[in-house]
């Protein structure tokens, strides 16, 4: 019998090399980095890895390569605890990469990436088995065909969804109502509501019938709609090095807060918090907060509420 895990993803790994920059250079200028690292990306493995670093156990399935970009993202995640039983490795394919450049005066990203030629997650290749047996499933829409797949098991398990809606991609709008929280970015926001504003994209996003639509607006934190009215949830302020990777973090944290249960409100005041603690260090991953600190973070923020975690993993599905 396989191990059953808090959390299973589905989604898009990549690798990132990360560069600080003084300013943006101008075209056919040269320009010095000042800071260069390499480390494992994309967002359904990072939000994954922020759900491990937070004490859920954690199991994703993803594609990369047979070449070194791909080992490396490999070893990355099993370093950090994530299951990869079910993960596909395509022999001679090239695996996803990206090239970050970070300001280091304002702590922005501007991001070039590639698919390579690694192909997309097919219905067949989706572990079933290890989707049901699940307490929560995260999905994004850099994987149509597989989030749809592995949607449908879940709903039909009675395992919550939450989907990364980045971008509206083809395909994602076959899946939005399979899911139960639609975490949707500005980008998504501005093109499903064709520029009318944030509202009305919450409006837009909330028709396919999730329990709450949410749009992440970054150091504004982000605003949703559930059945009980909009909300706005305030972001924090932290010393910001770089923002790669925030969105990405505020999903595994949101990720968290399902499997334990907690509303709404709470839910988008600890994942603020997580993805506002991660900007402090360069990377997506590097600066993802423990459990520990991120509720010592809040209590001193917030300590009008309260965050109940169960961590024997014995509570019941949200």
């Amino acid at each position: 019998m396989k191990k059953r895990f808090d959390a299973v993803g589905l989604g898009y790994t990549a690798l990132d090399y990360l560069g600080i920059i003084p300013h943006f250079p101008k075209e056919n200028h040269k320009l010095e980095l000042s800071c260069l690292k390499i480390q494992g990306g994309g967002p359904n493995a990072t939000a994954l890895v922020t759900a491990r670093r937070l004490g859920l156990q954690v199991s994703f399935i993803g594609k990369v390569g047979d070449d070194e970009f791909g080992c490396r993202m490999l070893e990355e995640l099993r370093r950090e605890g994530v299951d990869l039983s079910s993960m596909i490795v395509e022999p001679d394919a090239c695996s996803q990469f990206a090239f970050i450049m970070v300001d280091e005066r304002t702590a922005d990203r501007t991001i070039l990436w590639t698919r390579g030629s690694v192909s997309r997650i097919q219905p067949r290749e989706v572990d079933r088995g290890l989707i049901a047996s699940a307490r929560a499933l995260l999905i994004d829409s850099l994987e149509p065909k597989g989030a749809l797949v592995a949607a449908h098991v879940a709903r039909e398990s009675g395992i919550p969804v939450v989907i990364d809606a980045g971008t509206l991609r083809e395909g994602v709008r076959e899946i939005l109502p399979l899911c139960d929280y639609i975490i949707a970015s500005e980008v998504f926001a501005d093109q499903i509501s064709d520029g009318r504003g944030i509202k009305e994209a919450l409006r837009q996003i909330f028709s396919f019938g999730p329990k709450a639509a949410v749009v992440t607006r970054g150091e504004r934190g982000c605003e949703g709609l559930s059945h009980e009215g909009m909300f706005t949830c305030e972001g924090f302020s932290v010393a910001a090095v770089d923002t790669t990777g925030a969105g990405d973090v505020f999903h595994g944290a949101f990720l968290f807060a399902v499997v334990q249960g907690w509303d709404l409100e709470k839910a988008c005041i600890f994942s603020n918090a997580v993805a506002a603690l991660k900007c402090r260090r360069l990377g997506g991953r590097n600066g993802i907060p423990d459990l520990t600190e991120t509720l010592a973070f809040l209590s001193a923020l917030r300590p009008d509420v309260t965050f109940p975690v169960v961590e024997d993993g014995n509570n019941d599905r949200p």
